[in-house]
């Protein structure tokens, strides 16, 4: 039996999930809330010493084998189980070593692409949510996006910072690639499902459309392609929730 312990708020949760879910996988979901403290428990500690979410526990081994890191969890799925759609685990073709070879590019710069959208967009949003319920958050810097609802100077830097990074995401791995995948094929591999919710978090918490860009064109094609896998709203649920608190108070 897998066991994924995360928060359908982390975005690289979500990443996990999705896969396991598209593969049919069955598997046994634990909340783990960061924010209180539960990733630093002495618990918690001892079966992850990363103390990060998301983490697997594959309990079919002897002992139990447990896992950290988005990247390293979904890899280890597909060499386990062989799902060479998302991840090529054989050497039978020069093709199939130079598709595992992209989708471990895209993964090794992960951290560089996406993911800044989520440290430099999304995490001042929660700060300035908090600040906006009295939380702990309350001192959030006015250099990201605390005064959203107040400075038009401020929603342009922040509208900026997106299109700036969006474009550099598709001018790396989408613009040349026919078939609108981060890795070429005809279909969505690890790269994808690791990318998209860092991105698409924008449009579904904070209602910024990159429709107001016409140059991210290729961007909107890929993300059209992606919100229409299988599971798609299953693992975004929690998302379109903290996005509809969001709006409520702007």
């Amino acid at each position: 039996m897998l066991r994924l312990y995360g928060h359908y708020g982390s975005q690289p949760t979500r990443s996990v999930a999705w896969l396991l879910k598209m593969k049919k996988t069955p598997f046994e979901f634990f909340t783990i809330n960061p924010i209180a403290g539960e990733t630093r428990t002495a618990e918690y500690r001892a079966k992850f010493p990363l103390g990060l979410i998301p983490a697997l526990e594959d309990t079919e081994p002897t002992p139990p084998f447990a896992l950290s890191e988005a990247s390293a969890m979904m890899i280890y799925l597909c060499e386990k189980h062989g799902w060479d759609d998302f991840y090529p685990t054989n050497n039978s073709s020069p093709s199939a070593i130079q598709r595992r070879a992209r989708i471990n590019e895209y993964i090794s710069h992960h951290n560089e692409s996406t993911r800044m959208m989520t440290r430099k967009v999304i995490f001042p949003t929660m700060k300035w949510m908090s600040s906006k319920s009295g939380g702990a958050g309350s001192g959030a810097s006015s250099s990201g996006i605390a005064h959203l609802s107040q400075s038009p100077r401020d929603v342009q830097h922040v509208k900026l910072t997106i299109r700036d990074m969006a474009k550099r995401f598709q001018h790396k791995f989408l613009v040349n690639n026919p078939s609108g995948y981060i890795v070429e094929g005809d279909s969505p591999t690890i790269a994808d499902l690791l990318a998209y919710p860092d991105l698409a978090q924008i449009p579904q918490i904070m209602g910024i459309d990159y429709s107001e860009w016409p140059e991210l064109e290729p961007l909107r094609i890929w993300m059209g392609k992606m919100s229409e896998l299988p599971h798609h709203d299953d693992v975004h649920q929690t998302v379109y929730k903290i996005g509809k608190l969001y709006q409520s108070k702007l």
